[in-house]
């Protein structure tokens, strides 16, 4: 019986060019999962914005009706027109709001007008109580506009808030709104009758 030898042309196990070639593979699918991760993460992070944004809107909403004889106040000129405290007749930058300190606190427990009630609510909404609330604590370039289009606020008030998110990467091609920033202006008008 002939004894048969291995043939050295016979491969036994992997040759430094099929890892290399499967490494570029795994790292190329690894790659595109962490793209999908990083995505995933901006449409969770503006979902949440969004989220914030409409809290907002309804907060300052509610603190509206709680106060309704404010929201419904007039001057005394004719005609007369709405001289509301929670009217931001302009849109106003919420980092700018709250450069200023607050006048009278009325959380703590003082007795305190409509007038001064509304300029506490709209700090408050503009600025918040704590790191977690508030314009500009949770939106970016947040602005915050109210106002009464009719001239008379018990047919209805329009709340519009605007802010900024990081929605595309910045390049040549442009992004949704024609810049090349990578930030994307959002919105949410909405109009309520109190």
């Amino acid at each position: 019986m002939p004894i048969r030898l291995p043939s050295p042309h016979k491969q036994s196990g992997l040759s430094l060019l099929e890892v290399l070639i499967a490494t570029v593979v795994l790292s190329t699918g690894l790659l595109g999962l962490a793209g999908l991760q990083i995505a995933g993460m901006k449409t969770t992070h503006n979902s949440y914005q969004m989220q914030q944004a409409t809290w907002i809107v309804h907060d300052l909403l509610e603190r509206m009706r709680a106060n309704k004889a404010e929201v419904f106040h007039m001057t005394t000129a004719t005609p007369p027109v709405p001289d509301s405290k929670y009217l931001l007749t302009t849109a106003v930058t919420a980092a700018t709001h709250c450069s200023t300190a607050l006048s009278k606190d009325c959380s703590t427990g003082t007795h305190c007008t409509g007038g001064e009630m509304a300029t506490y609510d709209v700090y408050n909404v503009m600025c918040g109580d704590g790191a977690s609330s508030g314009i500009n604590n949770v939106l970016m370039g947040g602005q915050l506009q109210v106002t009464c289009p009719t001239n008379d606020c018990r047919k209805g008030v329009t709340v519009n808030l605007q802010w900024d998110e990081r929605n595309a990467a910045s390049s040549q091609a442009g992004d949704f709104d024609g810049n090349t920033d990578g930030v994307e202006s959002f919105n949410i008008n909405l109009d309520a009758i109190l």
